[in-house]
């Protein structure tokens, strides 16, 4: 088992659980384990909570351990999710997305959808919009190619010093069609 010492509490819950179901332990074990998988000030926090009131089970463990170290950040993490906007890349983004849909529980994929598709800037949204993605990853996928294309726009306007460039668009042609001059001259 994971030991805790303190941070990333729901990562380390997610891994105790796993290793739980994997190893069919009980309740009392659970309980049990998880108190020998603690050290530093997660430990103290334990001793000092068991000697005033004691946990009796695995559930009122979690909750206990979530309450004294969910860390703040503007709020629970519904709170955080649904407020979540993108301000640096969308791979960051898409890391904090992630990072708090993991704690939620019963979101539908349109709500899902949804709120990363609110969160991302104004023109990513847009250029994404415009493709008509089928489901959230596809949007999150499109969100980066949209960001990538930008990013290489802006570097080809700055690398050519004060002229112009050309942009090359590449179109596939599905599988066994004519080329492009071909179907042109048809």
């Amino acid at each position: 088992m994971p030991i805790f010492e303190g941070e990333g509490t729901h990562g380390w819950i997610y891994k105790v659980e796993r290793y739980y179901a994997v190893n069919g332990l009980t309740e009392e074990e659970k309980l049990t384990a998880a108190g020998l998988c603690l050290e530093g000030k997660a430990l103290a926090w334990y001793q000092w909570r068991d000697m005033r009131r004691p946990i009796r089970s695995w559930r009122e463990f979690k909750g206990c351990l979530l309450e004294r170290f969910q860390t703040s950040r503007g709020g629970d993490f519904y709170e955080q999710f649904f407020a979540l906007t993108q301000e640096g890349t969308v791979a960051e983004y898409r890391d904090r997305f992630e990072y708090l849909a993991s704690r939620l529980d019963r979101l539908s994929e349109t709500v899902l959808e949804g709120n990363f598709m609110k969160g991302l800037k104004p023109e990513i949204r847009a250029a994404v919009r415009v493709m008509r993605p089928h489901d959230l990853g596809e949007a999150m996928e499109l969100a980066q190619l949209v960001e990538d294309q930008r990013y290489l726009e802006k570097g080809a306007r700055s690398s050519s010093s004060g002229g112009t460039y050309k942009m090359t668009t590449t179109f596939l042609a599905p599988k066994g069609a004519a080329p492009l001059e071909d179907r042109r001259r048809q």
